[in-house]
Formats: structure tokens, sequence, C-alpha cells
């Protein structure tokens, strides 16, 4: 390698989450960008062996494409890693043909949920795409970064004699608490902020796996069904350690389900506590896995929301999508909340295979019923690798030309057994005003604003959500 240097970018193709498993275009979802917690753990753990690292992530700093030719051309890195989704795969993998043309000798490797899933397609996708790593990133690419020959590093698909080489997946990491810290020094903490009072908020990966068996959901894929937590005391050194070092207060636990192990979460809420850290957050958790001791705990040590996928109305609809919940569970979860004042924000997703519109209203009466604080109404999208693409692909579910753009999840790019794609499209459309336009809505998001500044971010939010589901057109 004729430098140590390597360049984590995240590209400028539009503001995502680009969690492997959540790969959902922000445009009228949410005005809070999470940091690229993925490119942080492995500039981490190249920082730790003497290599010298940058990180731009150019949706969040407004930056261009020719941005990127001057970081790359004014940086010179040996290496270049870009972090990917799958509906902006094509688009992404631009910035490899710049840096080839800038220094062919760059090494340019994607990182993104896409390149676990179809890692040789990647490659034959884009020339100047020189590996795809599959499955956790951090020590294959410490590998690359050492030099080893690319056939002896496992969770890799590379180039060979014009070939293309996919190795044996590498085991999931055990111990996570063996990883260091994200590199949050690389990046401009200020552009990663709470959406109702504008705070900075940072991400916390509390652990990885999931044992749900959702049909639609990429976690098991990329991430495996045994669910490897880290240490409560490790959890909470790294809050702490965001406290003393970025004075960052404000949390996002990022975790399939947070709620999950009972014991754990007591325990690292008794630790928050015990430190006495003055800090808010919020967690995902299912409908199964919460009850009093839990949330009771959790709200002592500052949490104040929670996020549940209910999903659906129907528990037809439930049980063939896997899910493993009950809408008397979900019905259970929400008022438990409520009673200990946490705020909940709850996801639903409509179209799958299975669904009517009957099955779709009932969705959207089941939202009113439980009358979640936040919620979004989802269109589904069929990722490669899980069931749900397998049975969308086997009975032509999938339009014509769904892979061939940015996806936004405001245009349907799938149909089920009984409606077309654009039927979903319209009844995601009509959520708006069924859901979100209620006065009885409207004035509950207005009673929890408690300062100017967070009835502004809400009074935006809520215009570029209008403008998002009523400017979209079928592409």
């Amino acid at each position: 390698m004729k430098n140590r240097r390597a360049l984590f970018i995240v590209p400028p193709t539009g503001l995502f989450y680009r969690d492997d498993r959540c790969q959902v275009s922000l445009k009228g979802v949410s005005n809070a960008p999470r940091p690229p917690l993925d490119l942080a753990y492995m500039s981490a753990v190249l920082e730790e062996n003497g290599i010298e690292c940058r990180m731009r992530d150019y949706p969040v700093e407004d930056g261009t494409w020719q941005d990127v030719e001057e970081d790359i051309r004014n940086f010179a890195p040996s290496m270049l890693i870009i972090y990917t989704t799958i509906t902006s795969i094509k688009e992404d993998l631009h910035v490899c043909e710049i840096a080839k043309e800038i220094d062919p000798g760059i090494i340019t490797i994607a990182k993104g949920g896409d390149t676990t899933i179809s890692p040789v397609e990647r490659l034959e996708m884009c020339r100047d795409l020189d590996i795809a790593i599959i499955g956790e990133p951090e020590l294959t690419l410490l590998e690359i970064s050492q030099g080893r020959d690319l056939k002896d590093i496992k969770g890799i698909c590379y180039r060979e004699n014009g070939n293309i080489v996919k190795t044996h997946r590498r085991p999931f990491i055990e111990d996570l608490d063996s990883l260091p810290f994200p590199s949050r020094h690389l990046l401009d903490q200020s552009k990663y902020t709470r959406p109702d009072t504008g705070e900075i908020q940072t991400t916390i990966q509390s652990s990885r796996g999931c044992p749900s068996k959702c049909i639609y959901c990429l976690s098991r894929i990329v991430a495996g069904s045994d669910l490897r937590l880290r240490s409560p005391k490790n959890v909470v050194d790294e809050l702490e350690h965001c406290v003393r070092d970025y004075n960052i207060r404000n949390f996002f636990f990022r975790a399939d389900t947070f709620t999950w192990d009972k014991e754990w979460v007591i325990t690292v809420c008794k630790e928050i506590m015990n430190r006495k850290l003055d800090i808010q957050w919020v967690a995902n958790s299912r409908s199964n896995t919460v009850d009093d001791e839990r949330l009771i705990w959790m709200k002592r040590a500052g949490c104040w929301l929670v996020s549940f996928g209910v999903e659906s109305g129907n528990q037809y609809i439930l049980d063939m999508t896997r899910k493993g919940i009950t809408l008397d569970q979900s019905r259970e979860a929400l008022r438990l909340a409520k009673k200990y004042r946490l705020k909940t924000f709850v996801t639903f997703l409509i179209g799958m295979p299975w669904d009517t519109e009957e099955t779709i209203m009932q969705t959207f009466d089941f939202a009113r019923e439980i009358d979640s604080d936040f919620f979004e109404v989802i269109l589904p999208y069929p990722f490669p690798g899980t069931i749900y693409y397998e049975i969308a692909k086997r009975d032509n579910l999938i339009v014509d030309g769904a892979y061939d753009h940015i996806y936004d999840h405001f245009n349907s790019v799938v149909r089920t057994y009984h409606l077309s794609a654009d039927e979903l499209t319209e009844l995601k459309k009509k959520s708006f005003w069924y859901l979100y336009a209620r006065p009885k809505y409207v004035k509950k998001i207005i009673s929890q604003c408690n300062s100017p500044r967070a009835f502004k971010n809400y009074l935006s939010f809520g215009i570029d959500k209008m403008k998002a589901h009523f400017a979209s057109t079928r592409v």
C-alpha cells in the first residue's frame, strides 16, 4: 500500500438511513439523519492500527460530486470506502469512477447491506469497484489495509485476472466489547440532531443480530439470528465518553430490539443512573418485549421515546409476515408506554402480498385506536435475500424498473395479490389525511411542543411530509 490513508464517504446521493437492515430514504420520513456508524466503527479500528482516516457525510453536509473529487485529490487516500444502500447503489458507485480517474491505484471498497446480499452483482455493476465487503466489516477492512492476500481474507468479493472471486463469509464478532468506540471525531456532530429539539444526538450500537423472523427484514441476513449484546458497562462507558468529550446528551440506541433481554436492559438503566448521567434517549422495541419493570427503569434512566414496529392492524397479515406479535400485545405495549409517560413512535407497513384495501384500512383504523405520539406508514421494498423478495419475485409482484432508481417509499414498487402498485401509492397518500391531518392529531402534536423551536421543527416536518406525499409521481 503506497500510503496509509483511508477516506470514508457517504456519497452525495441523498439522505438515507444507511444501516444494513434499515435503508429508508429520509424524504418525508424524518428530518434527523443518523451518523454513519458503520463507517465510524471501521475507521476507529484502522486508526487503532496507525492508519490516517478521514470521513465525509456528503448528504448532511450538502456536499457535491465536485467536493468528492476535491477531497480525493487533496487527501490522496490509498483506500476509499463507500457506504451504500440497495436503492441508491448505482448512483453511489459513481464515486469509484471519480477515484480511478484521479488515481487508478486507489483501492475502492463498498460496504452496505447490498454488498452482503449481492456482492458479485455489485462488482459486475461497476468496473471501477475493487472490493465488496460481505457481512461485518471491521476486521475485514483491517486485513485489507494490512495488505493481506485477498484470497486469504474472509468476507469479501474481489477481482482477480478478470474474474470475480468471492471468499467464505467471516464469522460474526462475538465479543462486541472488543471493538473500539466509533470515531466520532471524524464527523461534524452538529449535523446529527434530535428532530424535536434540534439538540445534538448520536447513535449507540448496543447489540447486533435479531432472533425475530419477519419475512421482509434484512436483520437476520446481515447480522445473524443470534442476539449479541455489548456488556452494560461497555455501553455506558460509551455514553459517558460522548457526554464528557462531546457534550452529547441525546442518544438513539441502534438495536433491532433494545428491550429483548430484560435483565440486560435493567442493568444498563441502573448503570446509567449509578453514574448520574444526565441524558435522554430513544430505543427500538417489540410489542411483546416490554412490561412494567422494563419501562419503569427505562423512564428513570432517561428514555423519553420507544419505537414499535406494529406493522399491521390485521392479525392475518401479521401472521403471514411472521411478525410474531398480536394486536392485543401492541395495544398493551402502547398502554404501558403511556402509563409511564413515554412517547411512542410506531411504524405500519402497507402493501404486503396478502394486503387488500380492507386490511390496509384496518391498519389505519388500528393506528387511530392505539394513538401513538408519532408514526410512519411505509410501503414495502422487496430486499433481495429476504423471504418477501422470493415471494414477490416468484409471484411477479415487483413492478418493472423497481431497482433502477432511488426509492423514496412514496411510490410503491410492488403490487399485492389484490392491489396494483398505483393503488398502494394512492393508499399511502390517503394515510396523510386519514391519520396525520386529523384535527385531533394535529392538536395533540401542538400540545407536545414545549418550546418555540420544537413547534418550528414539528411544523417544518409536517410541511415536508405533506409535500413528499403529494409531489411524488411514478418514475
